[in-house]
C-alpha cells in the first residue's frame, strides 16, 4: 500500500499540465461506500425488509391479544322463547398454551334445555375463569412457534441483507479500481506522450538544420503517434468505467452523479489495506459469515418443526376453571358462588402424519448440517486462495514496480546514447515502448493488489463494516 500510495504521488506531481484549478470532485473510497449504503435505491429496497420482518413479528404476537367475544341466542317464535346472551373478554397467555377470561351472561324466558345451560339469575351470571393444556400444546403451539419463527426471519433477513449488501459494495468497488487504474494509465501516457510532443520539436529544429535525417523525425513520428492512438484508447475505456461508476455513486436524493475527475488523487485514502494481523482477524470472521448465520437460523427452524410434530403425537389434556356468581332475583339454585372444572381429553390413534414429519425434519436437519460443513470449507476455501493470490500480488506489483522504474532508466540513457550519436532511432522507439509498457503494468498490478485486498474482505462478508 505505501509503495502505490508513493507511486500514485510521483504519477501525479510529474504532470505540470494537470490544473487543480479544473479538478472536479471525485468521491473518496469511504465516501463512495457511504453513499452506496445509504443514498441507492437498491441497498434502500433491501432496507425496507427490515420494516417488513418487524411486521412480521407483530402480526406474529398479535395471536396473543386480547379480544372481546360476544354470542346472542333468540327464540321468537313457537311454544317456548327467550333470549340469552353471552359476553366474553379473554387475554391469551404464551405460556401453557393458556388464556384467562371474564364473562358475563344473562338469559331473558323459556329454554327448555335439560342442563339449564342458559339460565341466569334476573341480573345475569358474572364469571372469571383459566383454560390451558397439560400435555399437548403446553410447552409449544403453532402460535408461539409462528412467534419464534417471525423472529429468526428477522435475523434471516440480516445475514441475506448483509451478504446482498456486500455483493453490491464489491461491484461498485471493483467498478472503482478499473476506473482509477484506466485513468492512472491515461495520465501515465499523456505524461510520457507530452515528453515525446516536446522531443519531437527539438528533432524537428535538427532536421531544419540539416543535422538528423528526415526519415528519423518520420519514424519518431510515428512513435508519437502511436502513443496518441493509446492514449484516446484508453481514454475510452476510462470514460467508459466512469459512466459505470456513476450508477453507484449517487447523492443524498439518491440521484447518479456523473463522474467527470481530470486530477486524480495522490492518496485514494483505500480502507482495506490488510496486514499479516488483519489477515488473522478476518479469518476468523469467517464463521460470522451471513450465508454460514442464514443455515445457522434455517436450523433452528427445522427444530421448531420438530418441537412441534413431537407436541402432535401427545394426547390432549385441557384443564379449563371458572368461579361464577348470579346476581339478581331467580331459583335459589342458582343463588350462590359456583366454581366449575372441567377436563377435556382426546387422543388420535396412529397418528402417521407426525410420525411420517418427524423423519422428514430429522432428514432436514442432517441435510442442513452437511451443507453448513460444506459451505464453511468452501468458504475457507476461497479465503485461503485470496490469501495466497494476495501473497503474490505483493510480490508482482513490488517487481513491477521496479521493472519500470529501471525501463525508465534505460529509456534515459538510450535518450542519452541517441543525442550522442551513439544509437538510432529504432532502438530510442523501443525503449519508449517498453517504458510505457512497464508504466502501465505497474498500475496494473498495483491495483490489482487493491483487487486483492478487496476480495479478502468480501470473501468473510465484511465489506460494510468499514465505516462503521
Amino acid at each position: 500500500m505505501r509503495k502505490l500510495a508513493v507511486f500514485s504521488l510521483a504519477l501525479v506531481f510529474s504532470f505540470p499540465w494537470v490544473s487543480p484549478a479544473k479538478a472536479a470532485s471525485l468521491p473518496s473510497v469511504a465516501e463512495l461506500i457511504e453513499s452506496m449504503q445509504y443514498h441507492h435505491p437498491y441497498t434502500q429496497a433491501i432496507a425496507e425488509g427490515e420494516i417488513q420482518s418487524g411486521a412480521d413479528i407483530d402480526i406474529a404476537l398479535s395471536e396473543f391479544d386480547p379480544y372481546i367475544e360476544q354470542q346472542t341466542s333468540s327464540r321468537i317464535s313457537g311454544y317456548y322463547d327467550g333470549l340469552a346472551l353471552q359476553q366474553r373478554a379473554i387475554k391469551p397467555l404464551e405460556s401453557l398454551n393458556a388464556s384467562v377470561y371474564t364473562e358475563y351472561r344473562v338469559s331473558d324466558g323459556d329454554f327448555p334445555v335439560y342442563e339449564q345451560e342458559y339460565e341466569t339469575l334476573s341480573g345475569g351470571e358474572a364469571s372469571v375463569g383459566i383454560a390451558l393444556s397439560l400435555l399437548k400444546n403446553r410447552e409449544v403451539d403453532k402460535r408461539r412457534i409462528g412467534v419464534r419463527n417471525a423472529r429468526l426471519a428477522a435475523q434471516q433477513w440480516e445475514a441475506e441483507a448483509q451478504d446482498l449488501l456486500n455483493s453490491f459494495l464489491h461491484k461498485g468497488l471493483t467498478e472503482y479500481l478499473l476506473w482509477y487504474e484506466s485513468a492512472l494509465q491515461v495520465v501515465s501516457v499523456e505524461s510520457l506522450l507530452s515528453r515525446a510532443s516536446e522531443r519531437e520539436r527539438a528533432l524537428s529544429t535538427r532536421v531544419e538544420k540539416g543535422d538528423l535525417a528526415r526519415a528519423t523525425l518520420t519514424e519518431f513520428k510515428a512513435n508519437v503517434l502511436e502513443q496518441r492512438l493509446l492514449v484516446a484508447k484508453l481514454k475510452q475505456k476510462r470514460n467508459g468505467h466512469a459512466r459505470t461508476l456513476s450508477y453507484y455513486w449517487r447523492d443524498k436524493q439518491g440521484e447518479m452523479i456523473p463522474v467527470r475527475e481530470t486530477k486524480l488523487s495522490p492518496n485514494i485514502q483505500w480502507p482495506f489495506s490488510v496486514n499479516d494481523t488483519q489477515v488473522a482477524q478476518l479469518r476468523q470472521q469467517i464463521s460470522q459469515h451471513p450465508q454460514l448465520a442464514l443455515l445457522r437460523m434455517n436450523k433452528t427452524v427445522v427444530q421448531n418443526k420438530q418441537a412441534l410434530a413431537k407436541n402432535a403425537l401427545l394426547p390432549k389434556l385441557d384443564l379449563k376453571a371458572s368461579l361464577a356468581r348470579d346476581i339478581g332475583s331467580g331459583p335459589n339454585s342458582l343463588d350462590g358462588t359456583e366454581s366449575k372444572v372441567g377436563l377435556a381429553f382426546s387422543y388420535p390413534l396412529g397418528n402417521r402424519k407426525a410420525k411420517a414429519e418427524q423423519v422428514k425434519l430429522v432428514s432436514k436437519e442432517r441435510e442442513l448440517d452437511n451443507k453448513y460443513v460444506s459451505s464453511k470449507q468452501s468458504i475457507e476455501q476461497a479465503f485461503e486462495k485470496a490469501y495466497e493470490y494476495w501473497l503474490q500480488a505483493k510480490e508482482i506489483a513490488s517487481l513491477q514496480q521496479q521493472n519500470a522504474e529501471l525501463a525508465k532508466q534505460l529509456s534515459n540513457m538510450e535518450l542519452q546514447r541517441f543525442d550522442a550519436g551513439d544509437s538510432d532511432m529504432f532502438t530510442l522507439n523501443a525503449r519508449a515502448s517498453n517504458e510505457i509498457k512497464a508504466q502501465m503494468k505497474a498500475i496494473e498490478t498495483n491495483v490489482d493488489l487493491l483487487n486483492a485486498e478487496l476480495m479478502l474482505y468480501r470473501v468473510v462478508a465484511m465489506l460494510h463494516t468499514v465505516n462503521n
